[in-house]
């Protein structure tokens, strides 16, 4: 045998040891890699369902009388702020706060669980006044609402044992302008500690999250007939 033709045998045998050494249906290791199959693009994601209407409050803001009416009457009130070019004496840990130029307080959260503080001198007869009315409009998103209501007396300070949540009115979004109605005289926490108390102030914490703007145009404590907490919530 001629030493060409020997080099062919040689080279052959090592070809079918090669192929002898591959996985079975293994690809050979000089062919092209299979082409990907194309990924098929992602199913865009749903748009969030618009909130459905709330029903319609019962109390609003009458702008002839500058007070909250209920089915058309004027609510007793025992303390109205209107923030009228003043903060009013309100205080906030957390939020930046300003008298908006056409009337409102305005409310800039800058940390999460910001809160709102009314000032600490109201001697307020939880008795006779069972509510508190506030009227705000969202003015800037947030990701996590509370919307919790806290208060003072001689005996306690704020506390996670004495407050409660709005019953309507709850989590405006951008743009929405609502009444958030808070009965007093059944705490989700703390029983019935506001009516056998004077009440000295009042903390509104409103988002729980960074972010979050609101226009409030008034806050009231006010005494509700037992039928007006008995609306429909929102």
């Amino acid at each position: 045998m001629s030493p060409r033709s020997f080099a062919l045998t040689l080279s052959t045998f090592a070809l079918i040891l090669t192929a002898c050494d591959q996985p079975k249906g293994a690809p050979r290791v000089d062919d092209p890699a299979p082409p990907s199959l194309a990924q098929a693009p992602a199913a865009a994601a749903a748009p969030a369902a618009p909130k459905p209407p709330r029903p319609p409050e019962p109390i609003v803001w009458d702008e002839v009388s500058e007070r909250f009416t209920l089915d058309g009457m004027v609510v007793k009130t025992a303390h109205l702020w209107r923030f009228d070019r003043s903060l009013e004496a309100f205080s906030s840990l957390g939020s930046r706060l300003q008298p908006a130029p056409g009337g409102g307080l305005q409310v800039i959260e800058d940390a999460p669980d910001a809160v709102l503080r009314s000032p600490q001198n109201l001697a307020i007869d939880g008795k006779r006044y069972n509510a508190v009315l506030v009227r705000l409009t969202r003015v800037q998103p947030s990701e996590k609402w509370d919307g919790s209501i806290f208060y003072t007396t001689k005996a306690h300070g704020e506390a996670a044992a004495f407050h409660t949540k709005p019953l309507r009115g709850a989590n405006p979004v951008q743009g929405e302008t609502t009444i958030m109605v808070y009965d007093m005289a059944n705490l989700k926490k703390g029983g019935g500690d506001w009516t056998a108390s004077t009440i000295s102030g009042l903390r509104l914490d409103f988002d729980d999250s960074v972010g979050g703007g609101f226009l409030v145009h008034q806050i009231a404590v006010v005494s509700l007939p037992p039928a007006a907490m008995l609306r429909p919530s929102q």
